[in-house]
């Protein structure tokens, strides 16, 4: 685990948030990605990473946050940690529903039109699923005025779990809409032979 220390320079402020974030991202593994989808009627266009990626930083570096050796000023950290936080948001809950429209060409389970799948999960989302925190508990003194303390910055850190962690139970629903059960299979792969 990495450490603050005094003085705080920008590598370890980066060090620390990867031990409180991307450690808390990783702590639930999706069930459904790219590669593990509630069904093959669910288009992969929905997610955007595996079941089996961990989280690494996106556009998070130390100098992004002050020059080394120059003090080190709030609004920049506050904002990088705030936008890296961010992009993390889109592995969240996700409800996949499969609706069936129509009662031609169905059989077995499908032989009616009605809802047939409906199940939430965890899933590594397509970024157009990210959220937007804004409100951190704990960042009060991540601001101009303030001088930071390593009390201060590990309760930001755990703010912007808490705050990742309420998100990714923001449940996103995704209903896709079928004329019948074998629509994709049978039915529109023969209307370019007829």
């Amino acid at each position: 685990m990495a450490t603050l220390n005094d003085p705080i320079n920008t590598q370890d402020i980066v060090d620390r948030f990867v031990d409180f974030v991307t450690t808390t991202a990783d702590n639930q593994i999706p069930v459904w990605g790219t590669n593990s989808l509630p069904g093959s009627w669910m288009p992969t266009s929905y997610f955007a990473g595996t079941t089996t990626q961990t989280i690494a930083l996106q556009g998070l570096n130390a100098g992004q946050l002050g020059v080394t050796g120059a003090l080190i000023q709030a609004s920049p950290v506050y904002n990088a940690l705030l936008a890296e936080t961010n992009r993390y948001t889109n592995i969240r809950q996700m409800r996949a529903i499969l609706n069936v429209t129509g009662g031609g060409g169905n059989r077995g389970s499908y032989s009616s039109p009605g809802v047939k799948y409906d199940q939430t999960r965890l899933a590594y989302m397509s970024t157009s699923y990210r959220q937007s925190l804004s409100s951190i508990a704990g960042s009060n003194t991540i601001a101009t005025g303030y001088i930071i303390s390593r009390t201060d910055m590990d309760a930001f850190y755990t703010g912007l779990s808490n705050a990742f962690l309420a998100a990714r139970n923001n449940v996103a629903t995704v209903q896709i809409n079928v004329c019948h059960s074998s629509c994709h299979s049978s039915c529109h792969g023969s209307r370019g032979r007829r």
